[in-house]
């Protein structure tokens, strides 16, 4: 079994807000072609995604969807994809967050971040700026809702909608910041995991969120995969100035990875590439750099912050000669 329970039966009225697996088709979503292993790839974890959803609509509002058929490498997409319906069904009662509790208490202690961006997605279905309760018990890691709010748009953004995301002439929020994050990540799957159309892509975008969007890059090429270790290596060289923004995105990769107690062979691959350390050092840059950074009342900035010691972290570990232009 490769996919989470859906019971049609259990759906009653939310079977019309059922996702179709035809949303993430690459050719009708005009992405790039590439190496048929590439977008399968891809492809098919966008679609755990949509599984994932799907099976939160059919389940009872204090309980989570069982993920166990999923594959290990694909569950914490599914995850995310729960926590986007979850955000989305509670969003409509007066009651609180049960759906969101119920899956943070079920897949919270190994698919934290996914399970933050994924609200991200729903925040964006909404037309929402505003956080609200979303990720108020992890007053840092909710900040990762802008991550997957700017992923969402950008993933399924017309040329048209792309467009307004190259016209953002200032430098602007640590909240923006973040959303072009998300956007960088909607890319590695827009550009089929392409390093020279990637580069392209992010040579049209603001110069000021040039290091956020090669940040997403490499995260979403360390979560999602695709591609082989000569990949890897070009991502890295593409990246150029940005190589420290660059490490930074795969040691968040790294920390979700080793959260979810399995770090697939692509992932192991490019950490090393990416970071010039192992997963498990990469990962502990993570942790080291949240030092002082608690309390419960954390802001984009802190976000930013912690971003940035990563980076300092990279930059120390000579990933890059040029590193140190991404934490100026």
């Amino acid at each position: 079994m490769t996919g989470p329970k859906t019971s049609s039966r259990r759906l009653g009225w939310r079977r019309p807000l059922v996702l179709k697996h035809s949303l993430v088709d690459f050719q009708a979503r005009g992405f790039a072609g590439g190496p048929a292993g590439t977008r399968a790839t891809l492809e098919a974890a966008a679609t755990s995604f949509l599984d994932g959803f799907n099976a939160e609509l059919a389940t009872a509002p204090d309980d989570a969807p069982d993920l166990s058929g999923v594959l290990p490498h694909h569950r914490g997409l599914a995850a995310e994809g729960a926590a986007m319906a979850a955000t989305l069904l509670d969003a409509g009662r007066i009651t609180g967050t049960r759906r969101t509790a119920a899956l943070h208490a079920a897949y919270g202690e190994r698919y934290a971040y996914l399970l933050h961006v994924g609200s991200g997605w729903a925040l964006a279905k909404l037309r929402r700026r505003r956080l609200g309760r979303i990720g108020a018990e992890a007053p840092l890691l909710r900040w990762l809702a802008y991550d997957g709010k700017g992923f969402c748009e950008a993933f399924f953004a017309t040329p048209r909608a792309l467009d307004r995301w190259r016209t953002h002439a200032r430098r602007c929020s640590a909240v923006c910041e973040i959303e072009y994050q998300g956007l960088g990540r909607s890319l590695w799957f827009r550009a089929c995991g392409d390093p020279d159309r990637l580069a392209a892509l992010v040579a049209t975008m603001p110069v000021h969120h040039h290091a956020d969007v090669w940040s997403g890059i490499a995260l979403a090429s360390v979560y999602a995969g695709g591609v082989g270790a000569d990949t890897y290596q070009l991502l890295a060289e593409r990246a150029a100035d940005h190589r420290a923004a660059a490490a930074q995105g795969a040691a968040f990769g790294a920390e979700a990875w080793r959260l979810s107690g399995f770090t697939p062979d692509h992932a192991a691959t490019a950490v090393p590439i990416l970071t010039g350390v192992t997963p498990a050092v990469a990962a502990q840059w993570t942790w080291t750099a949240r030092q002082g950074l608690t309390g419960p009342d954390h802001t984009a900035d802190d976000y930013r912050e912690w971003r940035l010691r990563v980076q300092r972290s990279a930059t120390a570990t000579a990933v890059g000669p040029a590193g140190a232009e991404d934490v100026a």
